[in-house]
């Protein structure tokens, strides 16, 4: 979803504005030496670096205006030098403190340091520029209080200190009074929204504080001027309804409070609020029905209002916003139909339904949105087929489908393989208990395909492999049969291959041996576009404590079998794979001996070989998988000493149980455990063994048949074990806090 649900001020804005006034104020960037008191004290600003690119491109020499960054102005026609009225110095890899010196810089109206790796506190001295109209310190990592160091800035019209540390109460920043610009977003701020934000400018048209610690309500807002255009509150711990001044702001385009704690009902005035943009109200606990007053909001772009608790039918006058591009209502508890008239939505490229309890069929006026991207309908109670008009959408990147009841599997591919853009294709749970089709074509640039959980029959079709750009491929929990294909490495790009759940037969093809991405360290994880704002997958299965992924490139780079029939042995080969995280071959019949060439994937974090026929020991070697935190040998015929290395301290007696031939140097000695393998046992009168102990192995031997009529039916239900996928879920978190590119420099 191309969602931006914070929207601080962006860099872009500001450079307009130095333009505008770079322009209007005549600069001098040379001919003119630099005064001497500011020429001073941007050298002492350059001793306070400890890297930056400005450090070697100031020269030593006296005319200072012509330094990289620095503008001029002369000030007085009698004079021969200029004063240093703008410093812009953003994304310069600038690394040190900020100076106290530049608070001597008494002429400055402009100072941006923006996109560095400033750390520290603001000195205190900033406060001594009177004249500084714009200040953008954002994307460092300053930290500390700034009460005292911007106390001073009476002619600030654009305050941005956005994305570092600051912390403090936000009641402290006041004094501001030609502000139009406030942005303090991403920080640590603590306290509540009071009135005073508002009162101290009459001019105010952007406010972010978002991603902060703030608490309390909006009442504090219902002093702000009419003029106001945004408003950027959320990921913060507010609380309380949505005040009805909100609806009273006419000329508000971008209301944003995701993430926080806001309850009740969205009022009917929110029709009121005509020039409105953007509303991102996603992450609350709002509740009721989503008024029905969008015909009056003609200039709406983005709506985001999902993870709510709305109920109710769709808004029929959402198809009244021609210019809306997003419309995110997932995760809230909307019922009937899909009923919305999509030819008056031209513009729309994102659309996100679901986690809803909508039914029905698909609506055919979709195929009208030329424009759509990203399409996600999943988590409903939508049935039928998908619309052969459906093939349209040659604009589409991502659809799912996944947990409704479609049917036609054949002929939904057979549509969508039209839509030649198509990257991402979820169909999880649908087509139940229908033949997988052998005869298509198209998808040659498909990066994710789910389809698992369909119970489809058939063979794995060889038209997957022609997927090149194929990264993610699941077809678990399905009724397949056959083997696996030989020539499964055309796929070159597969990093993630989940066949588990099935009933494949045949070895373990050499060719899964052969997957480029999963052999090099240059990864296919590159090739996936930046997240589309939506959980791209999510696999939960509660006997492993669930996985998620909100991203194909945060996937871990595996090979699931478990739960088939696989047979024949671990190929020696698989120790190529040197960028696999996770191996499961459980629960097959796969005999041999465990390769010892394991050991050399070296980013292996879990490996299960559990419920097979392997003989042999452990190899010893892998106590350099230093990576391993999950592993897994219980119940094949597997003898001699467990490595004591690396991780295998750590892993539980259960990963080796049903191998009676395993031991342990220290804790259960080999010799120990050779000698209670194979008792020797006397009768006779002079026997330690009486009676007793006869009726002792006697009931030991009874236990041991038992135990093994247990292992025997465990296996033969095993198809039963774990947990259905589910490749879709919700979460919300608050976003991370930008380090500037920091790490890199």
């Amino acid at each position: 979803m191309v969602v931006l649900e914070f929207a601080p001020m962006t860099f872009f804005k500001w450079v307009l504005l130095a333009c505008f006034l770079c322009s209007s104020l005549g600069l001098q960037t040379s001919g003119q030496s630099c005064n001497p008191n500011d020429l001073v004290a941007l050298k002492e600003f350059a001793e306070s670096l400890t890297d930056g690119s400005i450090i070697t491109a100031w020269s030593n020499e006296a005319i200072c205006c012509q330094w990289d960054g620095v503008f001029c102005e002369n000030k007085s026609s009698g004079s021969n030098s200029s004063r240093v009225i703008m410093l812009i110095l953003p994304n310069k890899g600038l690394k040190g403190t900020v100076s106290s010196s530049l608070g001597r810089l008494d002429q400055l109206k402009l100072l941006n340091l923006s996109c560095n790796c400033l750390e520290g506190g603001l000195p205190q001295e900033l406060s001594n520029l009177k004249q500084l109209e714009v200040l953008d310190l954002c994307h460092n990592k300053l930290s500390g209080p700034v009460s005292e160091s911007l106390s001073g800035l009476v002619s600030i019209q654009s305050l941005n200190i956005s994305s570092n540390s600051f912390n403090g109460s936000i009641s402290a920043l006041r004094g501001f009074p030609n502000v139009s610009v406030f942005n303090i977003s991403n920080n640590s701020f603590t306290g509540q929204v009071s009135p005073w934000i508002c009162s101290f400018s009459k001019g105010l048209r952007i406010i972010d504080l978002s991603i902060n610690h703030l608490v309390g309500t909006l009442e504090g807002l219902g002093s702000c001027s009419t003029s106001l255009q945004e408003l950027h509150l959320g990921y913060n711990s507010l609380s309380g309804h949505l005040p009805e001044y909100l609806y009273s702001m006419s000329s508000l385009e971008q209301l944003s409070i995701p993430g926080n704690n806001f309850s009740g009902q969205l009022s009917e005035n929110l029709g009121r609020l005509s020039s409105l943009k953007s509303l991102l109200i996603s992450g609350n606990q709002l509740s009721g029905a989503i008024p029905d007053v969008f015909g009056n909001l003609t200039n709406l772009e983005q709506l985001a209002a999902h993870s709510n608790s709305f109920s109710g039918h769709l808004p029929a006058s959402l198809a009244l916003c021609s210019k809306l591009q997003v419309l995110d209502l997932r995760n809230n508890s909307l019922i009937g139909g899909i009923e919305l008239n999509f030819t008056g939505m031209p513009s729309l490229c994102a659309l996100d339904l679901a986690a809803n309890h909508f039914i029905g069929l698909l609506p055919s006026s979709l195929s009208d949105c030329k424009e759509l991207k990203t399409l996600n309908l999943a988590k409903n109670g939508l049935f039928g087929s998908i619309p052969e008009s459906f093939a349209k959408l040659t604009s589409l990147l991502f659809l799912s489908f996944s947990n409704n009841s479609f049917v036609g599997l054949s002929g939904s591919l057979s549509v969508l393989q039209q839509c030649k853009n198509l990257t991402t294709l979820f169909l999880a749970m649908n087509f139940h208990d229908e033949e997988i089709p052998q005869n298509i074509s198209g998808f040659e640039n498909l990066m994710i395909l789910a389809l698992g959980n369909c119970g489809l029959r058939g063979k794995i079709p060889d038209w997957l492999l022609n997927s090149r750009k194929m990264g993610v491929l699941d077809l678990s929990w399905n009724q397949l049969d056959g083997s696996i294909p030989s020539r499964i490495d055309q796929m070159e790009n597969l990093f993630y291959l989940d066949l588990s759940n099935n009933y494949l037969t045949g070895e373990i093809p050499k060719g899964l041996a052969e997957l480029k991405s999963l052999i090099s360290s240059n990864s296919s994880l590159s090739i996936f576009p930046p997240s589309v704002g939506i959980p791209l997958y999510v696999k939960r299965n509660e006997s492993a404590s669930g996985l998620q992924y909100n991203q194909a490139s945060r996937l871990p780079p595996s090979i699931l079998l478990s739960n088939n029939q696989l047979n024949g042995t671990i190929l020696s080969e698989i120790g190529r794979l040197k960028q696999l995280h996770v191996l499961d071959l459980s629960r097959n019949n796969i005999t041999g001996v465990i390769p010892d060439s394991i050991s050399e994937m070296e980013n292996l974090e879990t490996l299960d070989l559990s419920f097979n026929d392997l003989y042999g020991s452990i190899p010893q070697s892998f106590d350099k998988l230093t990576f391993l935190s999950k592993f897994s040998v219980a119940y094949n015929h597997l003898n001699g000493v467990i490595p004591t290395g690396g991780q295998f301290y750590s892993f539980p007696s259960s990963s080796f149980e049903g191998n009676p031939g395993l031991c342990e140097k220290i804790i259960f000695p080999c010799h120990v455990a050779d000698g209670m393998r194979q008792p020797h046992v006397h009768y006779g009168s002079n026997s330690k063994f009486g009676r007793n102990s006869i009726l002792v192995v006697t009931i030991g031997v009874a236990v041991a048949i038992l135990l093994l009529l247990a292992i025997v039916l465990l296996r033969m239900s095993r198809r039963i074990a774990g947990d259905p996928v589910n490749d879709l879920d919700e979460e919300l978190s608050r976003p991370r806090r930008c380090e500037a590119l920091c790490s890199s420099k």
